[in-house]
């Protein structure tokens, strides 16, 4: 009864804020034209989870951190979250319906750019739309994004089902790039390796889980699982600045 009640909510937020709550879909999406994707209400959490948001070790969330439906949030403290945070309630329903939002803009942006290569490691690439030649993606060391000057230009990377980043991985911004307009849409769960450096809004479909040490600049969204953190560093970019 709770959960039903909790998912009725959540749908009536969203309708509020013209998103639908359908399941999304993660293939043969209708392509569009480009147009700029925006977080919205979730841009000011660092983390937000459909389930549980949980944290082990003294993780720093710069930032709001939620859960919505669900209300599990443990390990805060020793964990902190320098914002609000809510555990389904109005706050948090509203951000995971803009994940949803955002996750399903992103599904069907395009032009798409088909990539080489399963791994980013040692790519240079300026904004656009990429797809993988394989249903998953990986990152084993260092991806470099080039604004190409153009502080508005957004990177989306497309995978259908994982993603994963080896340990001490890292995304590297350069002439302009700006980590809020970053997105990896994963279309089951996404996994960061230990001490890895991200700059990204990682919006999985499933869940998301960084490993010890790991940081990330922007906002982990699980659309319809758990947020797992082990003393991690994360921070919410709320602010895209533009010329």
């Amino acid at each position: 009864m709770y959960h039903t009640l909790k998912l009725t909510y959540l749908a009536v937020l969203a309708t509020q804020i013209g998103v639908s709550l359908a399941h999304p879909s993660i293939e043969n999406a209708e392509k569009r034209q480009l147009v700029p994707l925006s977080m919205g209400l979730a841009s000011s959490y660092g983390a937000i989870a459909h389930m549980t948001l949980t944290s082990t070790g003294n993780t720093l969330i710069t930032g709001n951190c939620g859960t919505c439906p669900g209300t599990a949030i443990t390990g805060f403290p020793p964990g902190v979250c320098t914002g609000s945070t809510s555990a389904g309630g109005t706050a948090a329903c509203l951000a995971e319906a803009a994940c949803l939002s955002a996750y399903n803009n992103a599904r069907a942006a395009g032009p798409t750019v088909a990539l080489p290569s399963a791994d980013l490691v040692g790519s240079t690439l300026p904004p656009g739309v990429y797809t993988f030649p394989t249903a998953s993606g990986t990152l084993s060391g260092t991806l470099t994004l080039d604004g190409a000057l153009n502080p508005s230009g957004q990177f989306i990377f497309l995978m259908s089902t994982t993603f994963n980043a080896a340990a001490a991985s890292k995304i590297t911004l350069i002439n302009g790039a700006q980590a809020c307009n970053v997105y990896i849409i994963v279309g089951s769960s996404a996994t960061v390796g230990a001490g890895s450096q991200l700059q990204a809004n990682i919006l999985a479909y499933t869940s998301v889980s960084l490993m010890a040490g790991a940081s990330n600049n922007g906002t982990l969204c699980a659309l319809n699982g758990a947020v797992t953190l082990i003393n991690d560093a994360i921070t919410a970019r709320a602010n895209c600045s533009s010329l």
